[in-house]
């Protein structure tokens, strides 16, 4: 009976080192094991992703503008063009420049029409005028209208950056006015005043003046829209000059709508 006691306590010692075996194997399977993890949140987490990147750039979407330098040296580039032009252009206001003759397409026909046949025959020409000096006007013509529909094509371009740039501007106010009216919901201090600093900027002016009198941008507003048909209802606008007699200045203004205006009526007398 001895013996068969000593072979259990062997067995069961042999039992016990069997079972320590696993134990080193656990410990070496471990790091796989985390990987398979770490694999398995990268797939299942991906709004973990998203806070690790960098916040998207909402406008614009396509194309980014250039950077504050590179418009600076842009505009610095055009001012000294600029400067350059201006020791060849002339000073004309708005009244000189009706009274000079522009050209158009069907003028510049006219002109290359009297070029080409004044070559043929030159003898037509006046005593100041020939055919040389007809023909460096007309290149001078040229490359100044080449130039101008450069500076044309190059303020539509800008044009179109300043369009995205005034765009991601007012984006971003936006964005701030809506934290702002967000916190001032919230009663949250000193957000109610910058609330209504900005608040400001949204209220239109109004139509109707003290008295209940249309106003003139009403009137307006009421003549488009009855010539566009978007409304009924009618204009009448009588104005009499002032005479010997006296003078009259009206202005009806009724729209369908179950609300009628009338504009303050004056009256005035000229003595002789």
């Amino acid at each position: 009976m001895a013996k068969t006691k000593k072979a259990t306590a062997k067995k069961t010692t042999a039992k016990k080192t069997a079972t320590k075996k696993p134990t080193t194997n656990k410990a070496v399977t471990r790091k796989p094991a985390a990987k398979a993890a770490s694999t398995k949140a990268k797939g299942k987490g991906i709004a973990i992703q998203t806070f690790t990147k960098a916040p998207a750039i909402r406008r614009p979407d396509p194309v980014l503008p250039p950077d504050v330098e590179t418009v600076n040296e842009i505009t610095d580039n055009i001012l000294s063009l600029i400067s350059t032009i201006d020791n060849y252009a002339a000073n004309l206001r708005a009244l000189d420049r009706q009274r000079h003759n522009g050209v158009g397409i069907r003028r510049l026909g006219f002109i290359e029409a009297a070029f080409r046949l004044s070559s043929i025959f030159p003898q037509y020409f006046p005593h100041w005028l020939d055919t040389q000096k007809f023909q460096r006007d007309l290149d001078l013509f040229n490359a100044v209208r080449a130039l101008v529909e450069v500076c044309r094509s190059l303020e539509e371009k800008a044009w179109n950056i300043n369009v995205e740039a005034a765009d991601m501007v007012y984006t971003d106010a936006l964005e701030y006015y809506s934290q702002v009216q967000d916190a001032a919901r919230r009663r949250i201090d000193s957000a109610e005043s910058i609330y209504t600093e900005l608040n400001s900027f949204f209220h239109r002016g109004s139509y109707t003046k003290s008295d209940g009198a249309p106003t003139v941008k009403k009137i307006k507003h009421d003549v488009n829209a009855l010539l566009k048909g978007t409304k009924d209802g009618e204009v009448i606008i009588k104005n009499i000059k002032p005479k010997l007699t006296g003078g009259k200045h009206e202005v009806i203004d009724e729209t369908f709508n179950d609300k009628a205006s009338f504009k303050e009526t004056e009256q005035g007398s000229i003595t002789e």
